[in-house]
Parts: structure tokens; sequence; C-alpha cells
């Protein structure tokens, strides 16, 4: 008669070989390409294992490339208590930190790993790229040069300065590496990839693009715009505008048509300034017209890594109907923006415009809004608007109202495939338009689906259908006010 024990252990003997082969069965799917079958086979592993360092690590890779980062972070973390001396461990650890936006903890690791190992390339990189992430641009910079001393045909090396002299505004001092990069690798994707995009941001680029639009008070109108840009050798970017509208109401019609020059350059990491102007004419077809002065100008600020101001200045024609073509009217207006990321997948931003008219009526808005990634391609937030008015249209045939104010939610979906993409946005709230007035549902929709060729070459179908008063720069808005407009796009790189 056979005991329970003997039982136990012949069931646990025939049990050895399946588990046994486990690991390798994993590490073959995973060698393969074929993750899925890696990942149940590396989870069976840790099931009778949970102490497995390899199948941990592998797992902590796997979540990092589906960027599922608290868990890979959680994995690493395990495997560093079992295997606290793996110098390979702690350099994919310090990766996975980085793009966890932990930079501090991320190139706290590189160092370590560095002080064991001094000739570990990819903590060298790792660490530089950290760095640069962390939006200290100036010694990523450092870095990258430090390295390339050492290893001067390090395809990673290369990319990574070009990378960083890009992101400081500098694409024209960041080709070169990228040619070099290339020559060392040449079937590197990302040295390819960035070049691409650097070549698109130093040749010169050609925008055409055509409006139209309606509203319910049966304002249309038509808009044609171009524009040339180039890079100057002195690091200045360069463009020259054109632009072309047609607008007409029952009762009038008329046109505008300018052209300006914008010179935009990047001083440091941390600071673009930007200035302009040029001439519009404003043509009822009454047969009185205007020829104001436009104007541009601004200083943009990256105080830290997660933070961007902006504060700008500028000159134009109020010319969105044909009644304001026919009255003359200027806008000057100051604006302050705040773009703020205080995490991964969170933005939010906040405005103030303070504008006057030329014939005395003023404008205060202010606005803020949060968006945050609640998905793979989905992100849901929240937007909000208040505009003050000083009244001077009222009895001259257009009505601004004193004030108004919207409340919306707001979500946005982003499909891209290959050179395909489609994005599509919607709103719902709440928008009040004069004193007196009653509380109105809002709504908006819109999407914008383009086709992209090399780096920068796109050609986009956009649309957008609202009740929003902010549709205008303060029309009067009734329940009932609709307003709607489609435009091409074209971008070509020379």
């Amino acid at each position: 008669m056979v005991s329970r024990g003997s039982v136990a252990l012949l069931l646990g003997l025939m049990l050895v070989p399946p588990l046994a082969a486990q690991l390798p069965q994993a590490e073959a799917a995973f060698a393969s390409g074929d993750y899925a079958k890696a990942r149940q086979l590396y989870n069976d592993v840790l099931a009778h294992d949970s102490l497995n360092s390899r199948a941990l690590y592998r797992l902590a890779t796997l979540d990092s490339w589906e960027n599922n980062l608290p868990s890979s972070l959680a994995r690493f973390r395990t495997l560093r208590r079992i295997e606290p001396l793996d110098v390979d461990i702690m350099v994919e650890h310090a990766q996975v930190l980085a793009w966890a936006d932990d930079i501090k903890w991320s190139v706290a690791l590189y160092d370590t790993v560095l002080a064991r190992d001094s000739t570990r390339v990819d903590a060298i990189a790792g660490r530089a790229r950290a760095v640069a992430w962390g939006g200290d641009l100036n010694r990523a910079e450092v870095l990258w040069r430090q390295a390339l001393e050492r290893y001067p045909d390090n395809a990673d090396i290369l990319t990574g300065l070009a990378q960083t002299l890009y992101w400081r505004g500098r694409p024209e001092a960041a080709q070169p590496y990228l040619v070099r990069a290339r020559q060392v690798a040449p079937n590197d994707k990302t040295s390819r990839d960035l070049l691409s995009v650097v070549q698109a941001a130093t040749r010169p680029v050609v925008n055409v693009s055509a409006d139209g639009g309606d509203d319910s008070d049966d304002n249309s109108w038509f808009l044609l715009n171009g524009s040339y840009g180039w890079s100057l050798t002195s690091g200045i970017r360069t463009t020259l505008h054109a632009g072309w509208r047609r607008a007409a109401d029952p009762v009038r019609a008329g046109s505008s048509f300018g052209a300006d020059a914008l010179f935009e350059k990047s001083l440091n990491p941390s600071v673009s300034v930007r200035a302009g102007a040029g001439v519009s004419h404003l043509s009822p077809d009454s047969g009185s017209g205007a020829t104001p002065l436009t104007l541009q100008a601004g200083v943009g600020l990256r105080p830290s890594a997660t933070t961007s101001v902006g504060i700008g200045y500028s000159r134009s024609p109020f010319d969105e109907t044909a009644l304001l073509i026919d009255s003359g009217f200027v806008w000057d207006a100051v604006e302050g923006t705040v773009d703020w990321t205080p995490r991964p997948k969170l933005d939010a931003f906040g405005t103030v415009n303070s504008s006057w008219l030329s014939d005395g009526n003023r404008r205060l808005i202010f606005a803020v809004g949060a968006m945050q990634a609640v998905g793979r391609g989905f992100h849901a937030g929240g937007y909000g608007r208040y505009v003050t008015w000083q009244d001077a249209f009222a009895g001259r045939g257009y009505f601004a109202p004193d004030h108004f104010w919207t409340l919306e939610g707001r979500g946005v979906y982003n499909w891209r495939k290959t050179v395909w993409a489609v994005r599509v946005d919607g709103g719902l709230g709440a928008q009040n338009v004069g004193t007196g007035a009653t509380t109105q549902v809002e709504w908006h929709a819109g999407f914008n689906a383009s086709r992209t060729w090399r780096a920068i070459d796109e050609l986009a179908l956009v649309g957008f259908f609202t009740n929003s008063a902010a549709a205008r720069s303060g029309t009067a808005t009734t329940e009932s006010y609709r307003y709607w407009t489609v435009g091409l796009r074209y971008r070509r790189g020379l």
C-alpha cells in the first residue's frame, strides 16, 4: 500500500520538470518578440517562486514598455532588494524612474552605477538624457560633450547631444551630430527620425490654409492664409505671412487683406523672443476703408521643466464680420499665459488678456483649464472663461454683452496610425451672456483629420461647430445661436 506521503512526493517530482522548463520557455518567447506569451510564462514562474529575479526583471521591463510605470517601479523595488548589487538592474531601474519623471532619483541611481563602473556607456547616456528631461539643458549639454570626448563614435551619445541642442533652439548645431550618428549606426531609428525633424526645422516651410464659416446670424466669411518661414544663419526663424478675408451679412459685405513679417529667436533654453510688423487694409463694399499697422511682440519663459510662461502684445484689425470691416476697428491687446505640467499626463493652463478697441471699447478675459490623460488616446478635463466688456457698441449696430462666462467639461480623442491621424474633441457646459440673461447650455464639437509625409509635410481637414458665444469676440448670443467653420491646411517643407 502506497502512503499519502509517497503520493505527494511522486506528484511533486512529476511537476518539477514542467516548472523548471517554464523560465527557459519564457526567455525564448521574450527573445522571439511574443511578449504576451512571455508575460504569461513569467507570471507562472512567479506563482511558484515569487522572488525569481529573472522573471521579475523581465516583467518590470514589459510593464515599462507598456507604459505601466507604477507596476514596473514596484517590481524594480522588489528586485533591488533581491539583487542589490546588480548593475544592469540599477541601469534599467534608473531609466524607468526617468520615464516616470522622477528625475532626481534617476540621476542619483545613474551616479551610483558610474561610481562603481565609470565606463558604462548606457549609464553615461542615461544620466545626461535624464538631466535634459528634467529641464537642465545647460548641464545636459556639458554631460553629453564630456561623454563624446570619451566615445566619439557612439550613436546614442551623438543623438543625445543633438536632441539637447534641438531642445535649446539650435537645430542647425544639432544636424552635424545626427549626420555622424547615421554614419556610425545607419539602422538606428531614433537618430533617423530626429534627423528628419531637425531638417524640417531648418529648411524653409510653406503653409497654406483655406477656411470658411457661417453663423445663425447670417454672418459668413471665407479666409485664405499663406506663409513662408525659414531659419537664418544667426538662429533667427523668419516667417512672412499674407492673408485675405471676405465677409458678408444680409446688409453688407467687405474684404480685408494684409501681410506681415515675424522674427523669432531662442536666447537660451529658458528664454525666447519674437517681434513682427505688417499692414492690413480693410475694404468694405461701401467704398470707405482703413489701412492700420499691425504689430506683435512677445517673450517666452521656461522657469522650470514643468512650467512655461508667455507675455505678448499684438495690434490687429477687428475684421470678423462685414459690419466690423465697415467700422474699421483695430484691437490692441496684452496677454499673459501660463502652462503647467505638475505630473505626467496632466496639463493645466491659464490666460489673462486685456484688450482695447480703437473706438474706446475695452475687454478683459480670464481663462483656465486642465486636461488629464485617462486612457490610450483619451484626455478629459474642464475649461472656464470669463469676459467683461465696457460696451461702446450699443446703438451702433453691433452689440457686445457687458459680461460673458462659460464653464465646460471637455474630452479629446487622438488616433494615429503611421501617416494618418485623427483628433476629435467635444465639450458640454453652461454659458451666460450679459446681465439679466438666462444661463444656457453650451456645447462644441471639432475634428482634425490629417495625412503626413516625411517629418513635416501634412494635409489636414478641420472642422468646428458650436453654440458658444466664445466663437465670436463678443457677439450677443441667444439659445438658438450656432456657429460653424471648416478648413483645409497644407504644410510643405522645401
